[in-house]
C-alpha cells in the first residue's frame, strides 16, 4: 500500500513539476525582459497636471516662458515603444493648453535647431520651422552650430520662419526683440549681447554663455541638458533635453516694483498620453509622403550574400508558409507580424526611416513598396531574418537560406534609438522567435497586443446559425468580457446582397442558412446597438437555443421584445446590416467563423484551440 502511494506520488511529480516549471520559467523571462527595458525607458519630464495648480491660484505667475533647445529639427519620435517622448503635434497641443491659462506666455528656442547635411535633412528642417509658425513661436538664437550652416543656407530657413531669428553679427537675423506680456516689458536677446535695456522689466538671454558673468540678464536658457538654478544676484539658469524630448517651462512672477521674486521651472513631458495637434500632426504626414516618393533609403542586409545575388529575390511569408506551417503559425500572432500595424496606428507607414524595420525587403526591387495598399511583405517576416527565399523556394537546400541564429542582425533594428534595453536582454528574446514553439492563443496574443499597442481590434466574422461560428462565439464572449475596455470588439457577419430583388421577396439579403439566419443577424446587431452591455449574453443565449424563438433570450435578459422588433421593421436595419457586410465583402471573408486581430486574419481553430468545420 505505501509502495503504491509512493509511486503515486513521484508519477504525479513527474507530470506536473515539468508544466508548472515551465510556466513559472517563461513568467520570469517574461518579467526579466520587461524589468530591463522599463528600466531603459524612464520617461522624462513632469505632467501637464503638475504645474496647472499654479495657474489657479490666487497668485498666477506674472509670465511663462515655454522653450526648447538643441532639438536637430527632430519631428518626433519613432513610437517603437509607447514610453517615447517628444514630437511636434505634441508640442503643439500642450502649448495650445497652456495658453489657454490665461497667463502671459513666451515661446522660444535656445539654439541648436538644424542639423545634417543631407537634401532629406535640409527639407526636415524646413518641416520643422513651419511647424514652430504654426505654434507661433516668439523667436529661435541662432548658436555656432547653427551658423556654421552658411549664410545662404540659413536666409533660405529664414523665409519658411513666420519668426525671427537672434544673433548680433548678421542682417538675415536680429540682435534683439521687445515683446510685452500683460503689464511686463520683457527683451530677449542672444546671450553674447553687452546690450542694456533699462526700460524693460525682464531680459531673457538665449544660448550657451562664455562666462558667468550676467549682471543685467535674468534669465538664461541654454540648449544644453542643465539643471535650473539661481545664485545670489545671478540669473536664474535653465536647460533643455535633446531633440525635443520635453518642452521647458518657466513661470516668473515679477512683482509691482519689477523685481523678479520667485520662479518656478520644470520639465514638461511629452509622452504618449499627450494628445497631438491636427495641424502639425497633418503637416508631418504630407512631409512623409512627400519623402517617400523621392527619397532613395539604404536597404537592411545589403552586405549580406543573399541580399546582393541578383538572381534572388523575396516572395512574402505565405510561400514559406507551404513547407514550413508550424513555423508560420507560430511567427503570426507574434509582434513581427504585426510590425506594419504599428506603423499604421502611429502614421509612420509613409516614413521610409520607418519602414525599413516594419516591413520585408524594402528598399529593394521585390520587397516592400512604399504606398502598395495590397503589398504582401508587410510586418517583418521570414526574410527579414532569413534573407530572400525565392532561390530557396524553387531548389530548397541550406546553402541558400540563412539560418538566423546571428543575433547581431537584431540589433541593425533593435538599437539603443528604437529599443533601448534590448541589447541587454537580446539572449532572452530568442525563445520569442523560437518557432517550434506552440502558437498563441487568442488571449495570449490580446495581451500582447494591448501591452505594445494599448487598444487592439479583434473582429469576429460569423454566419449566426453556423454550428462553428456559435462554437466560436462561446470562447470569445468570455474573452471578450475579461478584457473590457482594453480591447476593441466588433461583431461582423457573412452575408450577400442581391443585385435584383422582386416585389416577392421578405428581403435583400442572401446567407447560407436562408432567411432566418438574416434575420437574426439583423436583430443581433439591433440589440448590441441598442443594448450593449446585454447583447453579448444574448448571443451566449441564442446559439444555444436557434430552433426556439428569439424571444425567450431577449426577455430572459431585459430586453424589450416589442421595441426591437419595431426596429427590425424598419429601413434603418436594413442599412444597418447593409453596412455590416461590407466589411467581410472587402476583404473577401466568406468562412464563418474568421477572427481579425488588428487587421491580421486567424484561422479560429489556431486562437481558440477548437476544431470544427466552417460555414461558406
Amino acid at each position: 500500500m505505501k509502495l503504491a502511494i509512493v509511486t503515486l506520488i513521484l508519477l504525479t511529480l513527474v507530470i506536473g513539476v515539468p508544466p508548472l516549471y515551465t510556466h513559472w520559467a517563461e513568467s520570469r523571462r517574461q518579467q526579466q525582459i520587461q524589468e530591463i527595458k522599463q528600466q531603459a525607458r524612464q520617461p522624462i519630464g513632469e505632467t501637464f497636471e503638475s504645474v496647472i495648480a499654479l495657474f489657479e491660484g490666487e497668485d498666477p505667475p506674472s509670465v511663462v516662458i515655454l522653450y526648447t533647445g538643441a532639438t536637430k529639427s527632430h519631428l518626433e519620435p519613432c513610437g517603437c515603444y509607447q514610453e517615447q517622448a517628444g514630437g511636434l503635434p505634441r508640442r503643439a497641443f500642450l502649448i495650445s493648453q497652456i495658453r489657454q491659462q490665461g497667463v502671459p506666455t513666451l515661446l522660444v528656442d535656445a539654439g541648436d535647431i538644424f542639423d545634417g547635411t543631407e537634401d532629406i535633412d535640409t527639407q526636415r528642417c524646413q518641416v520643422n520651422l513651419k511647424a514652430m509658425s504654426i505654434m507661433g513661436y516668439d523667436a529661435i538664437a541662432l548658436s555656432q552650430n547653427d551658423l556654421n550652416y552658411g549664410d545662404a543656407y540659413l536666409i533660405e530657413r529664414r523665409a519658411a520662419a513666420s519668426f525671427p531669428f537672434l544673433d548680433e553679427n548678421h542682417a538675415y537675423a536680429q540682435p534683439s526683440i521687445l515683446q510685452t506680456a500683460g503689464e511686463l516689458s520683457i527683451a530677449v536677446v542672444p546671450v553674447s549681447t553687452e546690450r542694456e535695456f533699462p526700460n524693460t522689466n525682464l531680459m531673457i538671454a538665449l544660448g550657451t554663455p562664455n562666462s558667468t558673468e550676467h549682471p543685467n540678464i535674468d534669465v538664461i536658457i541654454s540648449p544644453e541638458e542643465v539643471e535650473p538654478t539661481q545664485q545670489m544676484n545671478a540669473p536664474i539658469w535653465a536647460g533643455s533635453t535633446s531633440e525635443g524630448k520635453t518642452l521647458g517651462f518657466l513661470a516668473l512672477w515679477v512683482n509691482a516694483d519689477g523685481e523678479l521674486t520667485q520662479h518656478h521651472a520644470a520639465q514638461l513631458a511629452l509622452t504618449g498620453d499627450v494628445p497631438e495637434d491636427e495641424s502639425v500632426r497633418q503637416l508631418l504626414t504630407d512631409f512623409y509622403r512627400e519623402v517617400a516618393q523621392s527619397s532613395e533609403h539604404k536597404p537592411l542586409f545589403a552586405e549580406q550574400p543573399l541580399e546582393q545575388d541578383p538572381q534572388n529575390g523575396y516572395v512574402s511569408a505565405t510561400a514559406c508558409q507551404r513547407c514550413h506551417e508550424q513555423e508560420y503559425l507560430q511567427w503570426s500572432a507574434t509582434r513581427h507580424a504585426f510590425a506594419f500595424e504599428t506603423l499604421l496606428k502611429k502614421e509612420r507607414y509613409f516614413n521610409p526611416n520607418c519602414v525599413s524595420c516594419h516591413t520585408t525587403g524594402f528598399g529593394y526591387q521585390t520587397g516592400f513598396q512604399i504606398g502598395d495598399e495590397t503589398s504582401t511583405f508587410k510586418g517583418v517576416q521570414c526574410e527579414t531574418c532569413h534573407g530572400p527565399g525565392k532561390q530557396h523556394v524553387g531548389n530548397p537546400k541550406k546553402e541558400n537560406i540563412r539560418r538566423a541564429a546571428e543575433t547581431s542582425l537584431c540589433l541593425t533594428c533593435h538599437d539603443t534609438k528604437h529599443s533601448p534595453g534590448f541589447a541587454e536582454v537580446v539572449a532572452l528574446h530568442t525563445k520569442d522567435v523560437d518557432h517550434s514553439r506552440q502558437p498563441m492563443n487568442l488571449e495570449e496574443l490580446l495581451t500582447s497586443r494591448v501591452s505594445r499597442m494599448g487598444k487592439p481590434t479583434l473582429e469576429l466574422f460569423v454566419m449566426s446559425y453556423c454550428p462553428f461560428g456559435v462554437q466560436a462565439e462561446e470562447k470569445i464572449i468570455p474573452i471578450v468580457k475579461e478584457f473590457g475596455d482594453k480591447i476593441d470588439f466588433k461583431l461582423r457577419f457573412i452575408a450577400q446582397e442581391k443585385e435584383t430583388v422582386s416585389l416577392q421577396e421578405v428581403t435583400p439579403f442572401t446567407s447560407l442558412h436562408g432567411y432566418p439566419e438574416v434575420a437574426e443577424n439583423i436583430r443581433q446587431l439591433l440589440i448590441a446597438r441598442e443594448y450593449p452591455d446585454k447583447y453579448l449574453d444574448y448571443i451566449l443565449c441564442r446559439g444555444k437555443k436557434l430552433d426556439k424563438s428569439w424571444e425567450d433570450c431577449a426577455e430572459k435578459y431585459g430586453i424589450d421584445v416589442a421595441k426591437i422588433q419595431a426596429l427590425f421593421d424598419s429601413p434603418e436595419a436594413e442599412q444597418l446590416f447593409r453596412e455590416n457586410i461590407k466589411r467581410a465583402a472587402e476583404l473577401g471573408i466568406r468562412a464563418s467563423p474568421t477572427i481579425l486581430v488588428d487587421n491580421h486574419q486567424f484561422r479560429a481553430n489556431q486562437l481558440l484551440r477548437a476544431s470544427g468545420t466552417p460555414c461558406q
